[in-house]
């Protein structure tokens, strides 16, 4: 386990695709930090905050 994740490592490590990843974060029910501006921007999200989805999903 580590502390942070981008996109691309929180989907893998909750079992859904990226772009369930960004629907949740644009609904809420994920929080994350966003870094960039337009297409060039990314998602730093947390541990706790991934842990605290995936159990929300009853995953894992």
């Amino acid at each position: 386990m580590r502390g942070i994740y981008n996109r691309k490592e929180a989907a893998k490590y909750a079992g859904v695709s990226q772009r369930t990843i960004l629907r949740a974060i644009a609904s809420k029910q994920l929080v994350a930090e966003k870094i960039g501006d337009a297409k060039t921007s990314t998602y730093i999200i947390s541990q706790t905050a991934l842990e605290g989805y995936i159990q929300r999903r009853g995953r894992r």
